[in-house]
């Protein structure tokens, strides 16, 4: 046989194996469905028949692995987007519109390795569901350490969302690609103090009044202190039991849409839903901190609203558990400190936090970090 004819016949039984074991590889891949004991979720989730569902903001799924390949399978439609975080590199942006299995683009190291997996968008860009993931044949999921001992509950509007934060500037028209939560000022003060978080969030909504309502008080639509125990947004039939993640401290940031058009809520009716929150809050959870925040959006009549609403509970509560934060507009520059409509950029947001995080770290006598936000206090 000559020379030649041999040489093709064996590159073509070496293309053949390597497809055969490329195939053999694919097949023998070991999937760990969403309900697998290793992951962590940070959140709230519905976990069912192997799937985890979920769409509040900043939702996290973590886990420790080992091996050399990654694949996410995830399904977030039309308008979700998720941070993958792989040893705590930003990985990529995912948009998984249907029911994708995302695969990390290049060859890890060998050994144990970390993924985070985090919901930058809100309950109005889609509902989002996680299967699990894909690993090489011999690997395995590696239960990784525990959950941040501080907690942090935020209640909020899309500021807290953080609608925007990716924006050019602030005559761009939202979309759902520059909405980043991770970028909003609470994932940003829980990085500075070391902490978990929830954020029961929603653009658009207020205290008594979501933007835009011809009415003074919003009844189509509820306003979000009805959300509060809400397992999935927008979905009033699954409830949350509070007591599942009880906070040290929480965060309301409501006003804003309240009173950004007109009509507004009387004064009256907006104390006394907010009153009502803060003492649901309080006796949900004995002993917690509550700081209720003002701005930097907003100004007046927001600012005197949610003073007098936090000056009558202390009152009546006898005690300082409940804290007004007051961030002026003042505190942002149009030019630089804001993304998508008008709201705070990555930028702002940071500034925003860097008002916030003395106060919070103050009252609970707790450390924190400056690192991220320092370089744009400094760069004046």
């Amino acid at each position: 046989m000559k020379k030649g004819c041999l040489l093709r016949i064996g590159l073509v039984a070496i293309i053949v194996v390597w497809f055969v074991s490329a195939a053999w590889g694919k097949d023998t891949r070991n999937f760990f469905a969403a309900d697998r004991p290793e992951f962590q979720y940070m959140g709230r989730v519905l976990i069912n028949q192997g799937e985890a569902t979920y769409n509040w903001p900043g939702v996290t799924v973590a886990v420790d692995f080992s091996g050399k390949v990654l694949g996410i399978r995830l399904k977030g439609g039309e308008r979700n987007y998720f941070n993958v975080w792989v040893d705590d590199y930003p990985v990529q942006v995912v948009h998984a519109v249907n029911d994708t299995v995302w695969w990390f683009p290049e060859r890890l190291s060998r050994g144990q390795h970390q993924l985070r997996l985090v919901k930058r968008t809100e309950a109005d860009m889609g509902t989002a569901v996680f299967y699990g993931l894909y690993l090489g044949a011999k690997e395995q999921l590696i239960q990784p350490a525990a959950l941040l001992e501080r907690k942090l509950l935020f209640i909020g509007n899309s500021i807290t969302c953080g609608y925007g934060t990716e924006g050019g500037n602030r005559t761009e028209r939202f979309n759902p690609s520059t909405e980043n939560c991770e970028k909003s000022y609470a994932p940003i003060m829980a990085r500075a103090f070391n902490a978990q978080y929830h954020l029961i969030s929603h653009s658009g909504l207020g205290m008594v009044r979501n933007y835009g309502d011809p009415e003074k008080l919003s009844v189509k639509l509820k306003p979000m202190p009805a959300r509060l125990d809400y397992l999935l947004d927008n979905d009033s039939t699954r409830r949350y039991d509070l007591n599942n993640y009880e906070p040290e401290a929480i965060v309301v940031n409501l006003g804003t849409n309240d009173f950004s058009t007109h009509p507004f809520p009387d004064e009256a009716d907006f104390v006394e839903a907010g009153k009502a929150l803060l003492h649901q809050l309080l006796a949900t959870y004995p002993g917690v901190k509550i700081f209720c925040i003002a701005g930097p959006m907003m100004d007046e009549p927001a600012f005197t609203c949610t003073k007098r609403m936090v000056h009558e509970v202390r009152v009546e509560t006898n005690s300082g558990d409940v804290v007004f934060v007051g961030v002026p507009r003042q505190l942002l520059n149009p030019e630089t400190d804001l993304g998508s409509d008008s709201h705070p950029s990555y930028r702002g947001q940071l500034k925003t936090a860097g008002m916030i995080l003395p106060v919070i770290g103050t009252v609970l006598n707790w450390d924190f970090s400056m690192d991220e936000i320092l370089p744009v206090l400094k760069s004046y």
